[in-house]
């Protein structure tokens, strides 16, 4: 396979950007991702996309509860303060504030829009692994613009 057209053709495939947030006990993690897709209506199942060898990744095995924020439009800044390693300090993750929901998972109050998902199942291949997740709780901080899209910030991940 030609590698260069390769990362081309498979980096116009179009994905918003996301904060994922995950607790186990004394174990946080929070992460940006981008590989996210609703795959079933009833009940409602979206597909996550996880690197395997992360911290969000290790989080979601032993809990399997998440809270997916979907970053707005203007918000690329947030989405890069959580490439790096989760710190937790007081109401603050990674230098934002959250709170907590009735099953201890943090919620990040600067994002509009939330849902909270329980895993239903892994795909385990290649350097990712695909967590199949229920949508069990949805949430709004506040109105929002347009969710932030991968190709609004210039970076690139895939191919």
């Amino acid at each position: 396979m030609d590698e260069p057209l390769k990362k081309e053709v498979l980096r116009k495939i179009n994905y918003g950007l996301y904060v994922i947030t995950a607790r186990s006990g004394d174990d946080w993690s929070a992460g940006t991702v981008n590989w996210l897709s609703q795959c079933s209506f009833a009940p409602p199942l979206v597909m996550i996309g996880v690197k395997q060898d992360s911290g969000l990744y290790a989080v979601l095995r032993k809990n399997g509860r998440a809270v997916v924020h979907i970053l707005e439009a203007g918000q690329k800044d947030l989405a890069a303060d959580f490439f790096r390693p989760t710190k937790v300090e007081g109401d603050r993750l990674n230098g934002h504030p959250f709170q907590l929901d009735g099953q201890g998972l943090p919620i990040l109050t600067e994002i509009p829009w939330f849902f909270t998902v329980e895993s239903r199942d892994w795909v385990e291949r290649g350097d990712h692994s695909v967590l199949v997740a229920e949508v069990v709780g949805v949430g709004k901080n506040r109105d929002g613009e347009l969710p932030l899209l991968m190709r609004d910030t210039g970076w690139s991940y895939g191919g």
